[in-house]
């Protein structure tokens, strides 16, 4: 089963972008051979090379890791013409493209906002908050309002791969991960300098892309340090170039002009005997330019973001067997944006703000063997550690002006234990391996809350082929300063305008951010298969279950029509028909503005008839389930040829209910949400210094049911091609010198026409298609 693991880990995850790197054409990473490691736990004596090696999903060094951790590897990226790994994680069926990406437009709603081309990896589709994102696994300061973490800032010429973890791991990370984990693990011994660009167009029109990186790094017999610099540039895609666009502005942006820099720094120096220091650092600066509007009153969004973090840690034995970690981050993250509404005629009004995010942690953490079974070593890792959030916020205008400084402080310790019970050493008909994993995590949040997060895990082999696993976790995310901060209003109208009451009534109405919102909470587990039929050489196969229930999200309750929520008997417990005075003038105090009086006459809370406090509140439910399923063959043809096949599949199910009174909603596959059903397959080729790719993405039907008449859309796919000739052959996974490639949608397929909410809405669902249509790319790299 050691095979099995380290195979699926490279080959299946490959499905997420054309030409998927099986191992046959890949190097073993560190978190394979951490795999394979782990199988042979129960034979023989981990070891000093191997334990040093933690892959995402524990924390304990040479452990199995229980579920899936996908792995997309750095070689695999480039061989697609994709420049960064916001490209690369939108390609993943288990992620969603909605939130915080370039090509996002409007119509989506406010969790579907482009405000600064970031991107950010959502996974299951339950928000940018929910995935927590990691560098070598670090946190990185969030990005702009939904507290997300921009991963295209990293350059990809420095990444050796991704892992994604999707499946709840605050038992391991703490808030944010219940979707699951994304951690990019940076190249670490790297000689040479590697030079590449690309230059490619979409053959419609618009988003002419420039782009080159730089690498060099080496390494000495105590250490080695790597450098990377990447530049990216693109000119955006006008409405005017896009058919299905034609009822916006003409001089609309489909996509965002961008402009980027990034520069990522990773070294790693022994001190002495047993004692290593490491540091990473990265920094990026991107500009882009959307706009939109009516022939009224155009708006132009020109927003600037920069982003650096410092994470350096300590490496040091204690004793023989047990190794201690000491690491620390500081990170900023600023998004600066100035909006210009230029009407058609008369002066034109502009609005400036920013979002500062601030990170400050500090972690000690320790790891080593407790006891020995008959199937191996039972291995525990601890820690502690605090995290300070911090988020500055600004927004000028002619109609208004917020501000808000605030910090979110976190106290923390976690305990992980690994048990093997069975192992080849101890092996009986049956059952050839058998683990347990438990793990738990306190966090103290003050003034929010005090949180205990458990977290389960088992595999389970009867030998041959099949390994089994199944896992159980508690997650959560603490509200972002922005739900918990965000201006408040409080007004006060004629209660006749809602048909509420005569004479002097009035309807109080409130909404913005809360600061008594308590943490979100969610429940996970997933049970899984993997299978290498030895019947079939190069084969392998799984199937992994995961069902989420997420409780306590934050929302404004009432998103329709108030008026209609007065009548409608599922917003009874949202609405308060007899307020209390003390809490009308608790809401006064903390409005921007105070009262807003509309009714004409002095404010008497005897008079409120209604309380309709719409601002943030834990009071959602999210239910989330469904199928991940991946099958990938590799053969090994001779002379120096080799062929891949891999298809990666996932069904999806989420709803959500606001309160148990109100119908419950269908999310996935409707408009602006996930698909049901998606899948993207890759065949790859090689033979000798020619190497070629295909894949297709799939994206499943979806309905469109914002407007009194519903809509099918159809589903999409989607075919890229790559071709890679090293004309000089280089050593290791650089090549030489090489030339590529890449067309991505070879046949132009484009998304279908939905309705608009407004006049500037766009209109197609800009979460799941892209305008970019059909690009060609050609690249070279050196290895120098």
């Amino acid at each position: 089963m050691s095979s099995t693991i380290r195979t699926l880990s490279v080959l299946l995850t490959g499905a997420a972008f054309a030409g998927a790197a099986p191992p046959l054409f890949a190097q073993d990473s560190p978190g394979e051979q951490a795999q394979d490691d782990a199988a042979e736990v129960g034979d023989t004596a981990l070891d000093e090379e191997s334990s040093a090696i933690v892959v995402t999903g524990t924390r304990i060094r040479g452990a199995r890791v229980v579920g899936e951790v996908i792995e997309l590897d750095r070689e695999t990226i480039v061989e697609t013409g994709q420049v960064d790994l916001g490209e690369a994680i939108r390609n993943l069926p288990q992620n969603f493209s909605g939130g915080q990406n370039p090509g996002v437009g409007s119509g989506g709603g406010i969790g579907n906002e482009n405000v600064n081309s970031a991107s950010t990896p959502n996974l299951r589709g339950l928000g940018p908050d929910a995935t927590l994102t990691l560098l070598n696994g670090h946190r990185l300061p969030y990005n702009s309002a939904s507290q997300g973490v921009d991963i295209s800032a990293i350059p990809l010429a420095i990444v050796d791969r991704l892992e994604v973890v999707p499946d709840g791991a605050s038992a391991l990370y703490g808030s944010d991960a219940v979707g699951g984990v994304v951690n990019v693990i940076l190249r670490r011994d790297f000689e040479g300098v590697t030079t590449s660009a690309q230059i490619g167009a979409s053959t419609d029109g618009g988003n002419f892309r420039q782009q080159a990186d730089i690498v060099a790094g080496t390494i000495w017999n105590s250490g080695g340090f790597v450098f990377a610099y990447d530049f990216a540039n693109n000119s955006g895609i006008e409405a005017r170039e896009r058919a299905y666009a034609g009822s916006l502005l003409p001089e609309t942006l489909l996509y965002p002009s961008n402009r980027r820099h990034a520069v990522t720094f990773s070294a790693h120096q022994s001190l002495s005997e047993g004692v290593e220091a490491n540091l990473d650092a990265l920094y990026s600066y991107r500009e882009s330019t959307t706009i939109d509007g009516t022939p009224a009153q155009r708006i132009r969004r020109e927003p600037d973001l920069e982003t650096f973090s410092v994470a350096p840690s300590l490496q040091f034995d204690l004793g023989p067997s047990w190794k201690a970690n000491l690491a620390g981050v500081f990170g900023r993250d600023r998004t600066r944006f100035q909006t210009s509404f230029i009407p058609e005629t008369g002066p034109a009004r502009v609005s400036t703000g920013s979002y500062l995010h601030q990170i400050t942690s500090l972690e000690m953490g320790a790891e080593g063997p407790v006891a020995t079974l008959p199937g191996g070593e039972t291995r525990l890792a601890v820690g502690i550690g605090f995290r300070n959030n911090r988020l500055e916020y600004s927004l000028e205008s002619a109609i208004l002006n917020a501000q808000f400084d605030a910090t979110q402080r976190a106290r923390f310790a976690y305990a992980e234990l690994y048990v093997p019970f069975m192992s080849g050493r101890n092996a009986v008909d049956g059952i050839e391996q058998l683990t347990l994993s438990a793990a738990v995590r306190y966090e103290d949040y003050p003034g929010l809350d005090q949180l205990a997060t458990p977290r389960l895990g088992i595999t389970y082999s009867p030998g041959g082929d099949l390994m089994f696993r199944a896992s159980w976790a508690r997650s959560f995310k603490a509200p972002t300063l922005y739900q918990q901060n965000i201006f408040s209003q409080a007004i006060l109208v004629p209660a006749a305008a809602f048909g509420a009451g005569t004479g002097s009534d009035t309807v109080f109405l409130s909404g913005g951010g809360n600061p008594n919102l308590r943490p979100e909470r969610a429940r996970s587990w997933t049970a899984g298969v993997e299978v290498q039929p030895a019947a079939v050489r190069g084969l392998t196969a799984s199937a992994t279950w995961y069902d989420i229930r997420y409780d306590n999200r934050v929302v404004a309750p009432i998103a329709g029509s108030i008026a209609a929520a007065i009548n409608n008997p599922g917003y009874a417990s949202l609405i308060d028909f007899s307020p209390d005075p003390a809490d009308l003038a608790e809401l006064i105090t903390g409005a921007q503005f105070g009262l807003e009086n509309f009714t004409g006459r002095p404010f008497d809370p005897a008079d409120v008839v209604v309380l309709f406090d719409n601002r943030n509140i834990n009071v959602a439910a999210w239910s989330v389930e469904g199928l991940d399923a991946r099958i990938a063959w590799n053969r090994d043809l001779g002379n120096d040829r080799s062929i891949a096949l891999d298809l990666n599949g996932s069904w999806l199910r989420s709803r959500q209910t606001i309160t148990s009174e109100l119908p419950e909603v269908q999310l996935a596959g409707t408009t602006f949400n996930p698909p049901r059903y998606r899948a993207r397959g890759a065949a790859r080729y090689r033979a000798g210094r020619l190497t070629a790719n295909a894949a297709v993405s799939y994206i499943g039907a979806l309905v469109d049911r914002r407007l009194a008449t519903v809509q099918r859309l159809s589903p999409s796919a989607t075919v890229d091609l790559g071709m890679h000739y090293a004309v000089i052959r280089g050593d290791g996974r650089d090549p030489g010198l090489e030339f590529s490639l890449t067309i991505q949608n070879l046949f132009n397929d484009k998304p279908d026409v939905i309705g608009q909410t407004g006049p500037n809405t766009t209109p197609y669902d800009s979460t799941n298609y892209s305008p970019i249509g059909r690009f060609i790319a050609f690249g070279v790299r050196r290895h120098w």
